[in-house]
């Protein structure tokens, strides 16, 4: 971690900074390109990736190129959520925050480290990618003697090792001095180098030998492995991908058949499916990535204001991780259809578990007043015969007897009404 020392001047407590002075922004383009673009594009690229991660990660689709495909996802929302921070810092609700200044003063460095580490093992991941189809499209038969050792987890594990430690040196590169201005409402942070000759106030650089050579020479060492090396075997790799491509698809004519069986036929086909997938994203990549890579190589070597160019190279990392949805969408019509399969399949199980909540529920509320029921059609049947026996008044005398009888059957079925009233429930 970056050392945070703070400077214990009374007298400085009592100034208070600039807007120039307290912004965090280098120049003006750097705060509309980072602060106004990069959001945008950082919503839209972890919702595409999340999706992907849906239709990928499905049970019946845990094929090898689709796990590497995965955590290329996985790497990818990473280095959007660490960008965010940066963005952030170009608000002024942020800027002014002391909290905000607090934790991007003291984390910055950290967060760096953590989006180069999650690029560098992405940019290494889409380089597997791109080396696994070309293998399975061209040696079809070597996959199966290297798929023992070469499994997607160890694969994905010595990338994001190896990885880690070339880009650890972030950690420990700077060291910071941090203040209060203003009387305690103005938080600012000075962070120097460990190899810079001045150290804070005048004083000799305290840090030992072998520290300052490992931060001299460790972001030319990562330049080199994690920048340089892997985007120019990406972009080798993916044009050999694309001529192989071209040459297959004439297999694939509809004048033209596969020989060997059926089976192999459909089997070639997905093959040459998902590696038409795969190229659109190496190349995406490769488009999107290059710029930053070689101007993050140079920038080393030729001492320039590279801000501006740095925040375009930037936007378009950004653009390229945010893209791989689109590029799934367009070039894969098995993804679309799964992806549709499954929203349908979400929409269908939250309208199914709403309709069972409803029916549930009006079954109670019908169950409830069951007895009620009974005992109003008992009342109406009642209130029926009651009526039926008073037309007949004014009949013969066997008519008379008949009401007789009637009423005398009335008052037997009178007497449950008189028992329901005083609590008895009818049978």
């Amino acid at each position: 971690m970056s050392n945070n020392t703070t400077l214990p001047s009374k007298s400085a407590t009592d100034i208070c900074l600039t807007d120039r002075q307290m912004s965090l922004s280098v120049n003006s383009a750097e705060g509309v390109l980072i602060g106004t673009i990069i959001p945008v594009l950082v919503l839209f690229g972890i919702s595409g990736n999340i999706l992907n991660l849906t239709v990928l990660l499905a049970p019946n689709l845990r094929t090898r190129s689709n796990q590497l495909l995965a955590c290329l996802a996985v790497a990818d929302i990473v280095s959007l959520i660490v960008i965010l921070p940066h963005s952030m810092a170009h608000y002024e609700m942020f800027e002014t925050a002391l909290w905000f200044r607090k934790f991007y003063g003291k984390y910055k460095f950290q967060i760096i480290g953590i989006s180069n580490w999650s690029i560098a093992t992405a940019t290494w991941l889409v380089f597997v990618i791109c080396l696994e189809r070309l293998i399975i499209i061209k040696y079809p038969l070597s996959v199966r003697k290297q798929a023992k050792f070469f499994t997607p987890r160890n694969v994905v594990s010595i990338i994001v090792v190896t990885t880690f430690i070339l880009t650890s040196y972030n950690h420990v590169s700077h060291a910071c001095a941090e203040k209060l201005f203003c009387n305690g409402t103005q938080y600012h942070v000075a962070c120097i180098e460990i190899n810079s000759e001045r150290w804070f106030r005048n004083e000799p650089n305290p840090n030992s030998e072998l520290m300052k050579s490992l931060v001299r020479y460790a972001p030319q060492v990562n330049a080199i492995f994690v920048v340089l090396i892997p985007v120019i075997l990406v972009i080798i790799f993916n044009v050999m991908l694309i001529l192989t491509l071209r040459q297959r698809q004439k297999l694939f004519e509809p004048s033209k058949t596969i020989r060997g069986d059926s089976q192999y036929g459909s089997q070639a086909k997905t093959e040459h499916k998902v590696t038409i997938t795969v190229t659109a994203i190496v190349t995406c990549f490769t488009i999107t990535q290059s710029p930053s890579a070689f101007v993050t190589f140079l920038s080393f070597y030729i001492q320039k204001d590279w801000f501006t160019l740095s925040a375009i190279c930037t936007i378009l990392v950004v653009l390229g991780k945010a893209l791989n949805f689109v590029l799934f969408c367009l070039s894969s019509a098995s993804f679309r259809q799964r992806l549709m399969m499954q929203t349908k399949q979400g929409i269908l199980r939250k309208s199914t578990r709403t309709v069972s909540m409803v029916t549930s529920s009006t079954v109670i509320v019908d169950n409830i007043p069951e007895s009620r029921k009974r005992s109003r059609n008992a009342m109406e049947m009642i209130e029926r015969r009651t009526s039926a026996s008073s037309a007949l008044v004014g009949g013969n005398r066997a008519d008379r007897t008949h009401r007789a009888n009637s009423s005398q059957s009335m008052i037997g079925e009178r007497m449950p009404l008189k028992e329901f009233r005083r609590g008895t429930s009818f049978v």
